[in-house]
């Protein structure tokens, strides 16, 4: 497989033909003839425009995965951590259901049901 070298280099531009100068230019002339991608042909060197999406996307998921990954490690140890309430009081012949206690560990069966979805998606998105 063959190496690239680097993408500035003083050999090419307008201004250098089979290594013989042509007027004069500075090292500023050098830099935006040679390192900014533009080439006299105007074709950078085979790379494709698709290649400078690839580091935003990989910055982007990683983002977003350990943000998934602390936002649902969270509602987990929420779940997990907060003691339930008492639903049923009473004796066996008089039993009286607290509605409010219900709904609350009905919440924390749903932070716990979010956090380990959220840790999934976030291990989706660190294995892509």
């Amino acid at each position: 497989m063959p190496t690239r070298g680097p993408d500035c280099s003083c050999g090419r531009g307008p201004s250098v033909e089979q290594g013989k100068w042509y007027g004069v230019r500075s090292y500023l002339h050098l830099f935006y003839e040679d390192c900014t991608g533009a080439s006299p042909d105007g074709d950078r060197d085979g790379s494709s425009p698709h290649a400078a999406w690839a580091p935003l996307i990989w910055k982007v998921s990683l983002s977003t995965g350990t943000l998934f990954l602390l936002v649902g490690a969270a509602a987990l140890a929420t779940g997990s951590l907060v003691p339930p309430k008492l639903e049923g009081i009473g004796e066996e012949e008089l039993m009286v259901l607290d509605v409010q206690a219900v709904r609350y560990n009905h919440a924390l069966g749903t932070c716990r049901l979010v956090g380990t979805a959220l840790c999934v998606a976030a291990g989706a998105l660190g294995a892509v």
